[in-house]
């Protein structure tokens, strides 16, 4: 609990200038008589007999004890004086969240003197002391033993997280990796609310930008809303994920300041790393591609990044069964519709499969959905995973038959199940195959080629359909007939009908 003690009254206060790290040094080297209300503060010590802090740009930090009080508290003494952090902290003590720490304000609390012997009164932070690492240090432990669950551990922690902070109405202002605290349960806390964005501010300018290594390029003070966590949180996500690749990318890329990535060298096309990996998860990590395409947008706020999130996270538990079914011929892989976006269901374990990312979906087909992002078609497999790459066409159409549909530039052909071309692109239109068949035309006529793209059907043909039970459709010169998978012209059917018996209708009523 934090403690209010008694009151300075002795001094002149000034407040007219911004002090200097040493100035605090003085102070808590000689903390007595030096707080308003705090009381004693007792600076904690390292083993040579100096003071534990940490200086940044804007502030100094201190390990304290407060009194009788034995739990150890952060003291934030500020080099640049922070604007209505009153108000910003009185609203973090109000609410219950479960990454934040305890916090409070206090204006004119701390008495510095300078050489003229004149004293002023300068506002701190008291915070709980969170024990642990920075994100830094203990994602460099992980990398240091190549503990991949260690790390996976903390980029899963990092995620729920992230996906509870884009929910809530609030944004924090400078998410990085010394804000971020791993407690030696590997537990994450949120420290450091003087940026934070509330409801109330809107149309304000920011406090502070945050720092360069996070945030967007082309955030300024006057961009500040709840996007504003958007761009560092998607820089630290796809940090973690690239290192779950390969650990020893830590100590090769990690500046001190970022974890491997840089927002302005990711958003600019500047980092060969951040190129590789993600034309990498391209082929095999769609959630972390998508996430990765969008950095290069020229906006801080990022679109369906919660989707995204929780593609990387997905809960198991059972949820309400979408309302939008879309298919569900296969009904542990329904494709379904959610605000305009798709995604597949297990209908039988009322669990999301797939979650909705994509602007485009199609049934699963032979063991491979055909879906589209931003643009760019695959085919995926059951856990999304892209195991055909179709960037190359505009329009793709699902597997039959081991062959599926593709368009480029107005021009019809197939590709196999490996992304092949087997039959060229060549054709003016064409339908997918159906009994070893696949209508095609070239010019105004249509005709039919095999699986090997062999016209076993010369295009001859006004108007063709697809083969259902060994006939066809078709028509020539204003005459309607059905053939065979030879092409031969096939007699109509004879259907016949049962005699009528002639009887009078049974009186159902007694």
């Amino acid at each position: 609990m934090i403690c209010e003690g008694y009151k300075l009254s002795r001094f002149f206060i000034r407040m007219n200038k911004n002090p200097i790290v040493t100035q605090y040094v003085e102070a808590l080297s000689n903390p007595c008589d030096r707080f308003r209300s705090l009381g004693e503060v007792v600076p904690e010590r390292d083993a040579y007999g100096d003071l534990l802090l940490w200086a940044g740009g804007d502030a100094v930090v201190f390990k304290v004890r407060v009194g009788t009080d034995p739990t150890p508290y952060a003291l934030k003494c500020y080099t640049r004086m922070p604007s209505q952090a009153e108000q910003r902290y009185e609203w973090v003590s109000r609410r219950d969240e479960p990454y934040w720490v305890a916090a409070r304000y206090c204006p004119q609390e701390i008495a510095l003197f300078d050489a003229q012997e004149g004293c002023d009164l300068y506002p701190v932070t008291l915070m709980e002391w969170v024990e642990g690492d920075s994100l830094a240090e203990a994602v460099a432990s992980c990398c240091d033993r190549e503990d991949r669950e260690g790390l996976q551990h903390l980029t899963d922690a990092f995620v729920e997280m992230a996906i509870g902070l884009l929910h809530a109405p609030f944004a924090h202002g400078d998410l990085k990796q010394d804000n971020l605290r791993v407690t030696p349960k590997g537990e994450l806390r949120l420290i450091d609310y003087d940026g934070l964005f509330l409801p109330e501010f809107a149309g304000l300018s920011a406090p502070l930008v945050g720092s360069p290594a996070y945030q967007h390029p082309l955030r300024t003070l006057q961009t500040f809303d709840r996007s504003i966590d958007d761009y560092p949180i998607a820089v630290i996500v796809l940090s973690l994920y690239a290192l779950l690749e390969d650990p020893s990318w830590f100590r090769l890329y990690h500046d001190g300041e970022n974890l491997i990535f840089d927002a302005a060298e990711i958003q600019q096309g500047r980092s060969p790393l951040f190129c590789r990996v993600a034309e990498e998860w391209r082929h095999r990590a769609p959630a972390l591609w998508n996430l990765a395409r969008r950095m290069k947008a020229p906006s801080y706020a990022i679109e369906g990044l919660v989707d995204l999130l929780q593609a990387l996270h997905p809960t198991h538990s059972s949820v309400p069964i979408p309302t939008e079914i879309a298919d569900d011929r296969d009904p542990r892989l329904a494709l379904f519709r959610q605000e305009g976006l798709w995604g597949y269901f297990d209908l039988t374990r009322r669990v999301e499969v797939l979650p909705p990312i994509y602007t485009e979906a199609m049934p699963f087909s032979e063991g491979l959905a055909v879906v589209c992002m931003d643009r760019v078609w695959q085919m995926i497999d059951a856990q999304g995973v892209c195991r055909v790459d179709c960037a190359a066409y505009s329009r793709v159409e699902p597997l039959r038959e081991g062959r599926a549909l593709v368009c480029r530039e107005g021009r019809y052909g197939f590709v196999d199940a490996s992304g092949t071309l087997v039959i060229p692109l060549e054709y003016d239109f064409a339908c997918g195959f159906r009994e070893q068949r696949a209508v095609v035309r070239r010019g105004t006529y249509f005709g039919y080629v095999d699986l090997r793209g062999r016209e076993v059907i010369p295009l001859q043909f006004s108007h063709a359909r697809s083969f259902r039970h060994g006939r066809a459709q078709v028509e020539q010169e204003g005459d309607s007939f059905e053939i065979s998978p030879s092409g031969s012209r096939l007699t109509p059917p004879k259907y016949t009908f049962a005699k009528q018996i002639d009887k009078p209708l049974l009186n159902l009523k007694k």
